[in-house]
Formats: structure tokens, C-alpha cells, sequence
């Protein structure tokens, strides 16, 4: 059986190096507590979406939702049915796919660093849910989400 060191190691190496859109929005996990992970970002000036404002795009926040809502599936996947090897849990990010996404935008991003946190409310053999939420470094919530991911493998 893998050690959570090694798979936190190889997911951290996956979500910030290996996938250009997240390494593009420079997304940092900074917890990856399976009951509620944590990724930062910090405003670039490619992120914002309104330049009169200097606000955050919503599609960035909703991208940066997305993505911790994700983890936070394959975090409570590798505590309820662990893998034999670090890569093997890794690799069940790939057999995932967001089926659902919602989220309500409910203050201007202005900030410059924000933390988007993940709790998944039910992980069934094919889908999962997740509530997620973002807020700016003076702890305003910005967003909320919820998502559905469907679960490709063969569990």
C-alpha cells in the first residue's frame, strides 16, 4: 500500500506541473486534508476580467472551483478505497470528468491571493458530489460552487 507522503507528493507534481491549465492559473494545493482541501491562487494580471476593476475572471474562479472540487473527489477516494501504489490512486484523476457545475458569484474578486476549499457531500461508486467554496486573503467569500463528477474506473 502507497504512503499518503508519496500520493499527496505525486498530486501536488499533477495539478501544479502536468496540467498546463492549472499550472497556467498558478493553482498551489496548500492542504490536502480529504475532508476539506485547500488550493491558493494569486491574482496575475492574465486572470483578471474586468481591468478597469482589476477583478479575478469568473471563469478563472470557476476553473479554480472545478479543479478543488476534483481533488477533493480523489482525496476521499484514496481514504475510502486506497490504491495499491501512490500512481495508481494518481491516475483516478484521469478517469474523471465533471458532469455537473454550478457556481454563484457573490462578491467582486479584488483581491490577491484567494483559497478555494472543497467538502465532497457524497462519494457513490459512480458519481460524486462536492460543495466548494473561494474566498480573498481577508477571508471574504468571493464564490460558491457545487459540482458532480462522474467516476470512470472500475472502482
Amino acid at each position: 500500500m502507497h504512503t499518503n507522503a508519496e500520493f499527496h507528493q505525486y498530486l501536488h507534481h499533477v495539478l501544479e506541473e502536468k496540467i498546463p491549465f492549472c499550472k497556467l492559473l498558478g493553482m498551489k494545493l496548500t492542504d490536502l486534508n480529504a475532508d476539506h482541501p485547500t488550493l491558493t491562487i494569486r491574482k496575475q494580471p492574465e486572470l483578471i476580467g474586468n481591468f478597469s476593476q482589476g477583478m479575478l475572471h469568473g471563469g478563472v474562479i470557476a476553473s479554480v472551483l472545478d479543479s478543488i472540487g476534483a481533488v477533493g473527489v480523489l482525496l476521499k477516494m484514496a481514504q475510502q478505497t486506497p490504491r495499491q501504489t501512490a500512481m495508481e490512486q494518481v491516475a483516478e484523476f484521469a478517469q474523471m470528468s465533471t458532469i455537473d457545475l454550478r457556481v454563484d458569484f457573490l462578491k467582486p474578486a479584488r483581491g490577491d491571493v484567494f483559497v478555494a476549499s472543497a467538502e465532497v457531500t457524497r462519494l457513490g461508486r459512480r458519481v460524486a458530489n462536492v460543495l466548494m467554496q473561494m474566498h480573498d486573503q481577508n477571508g471574504v467569500r468571493i464564490a460558491t460552487g457545487a459540482a458532480a463528477f462522474i467516476l470512470h474506473g472500475k472502482g
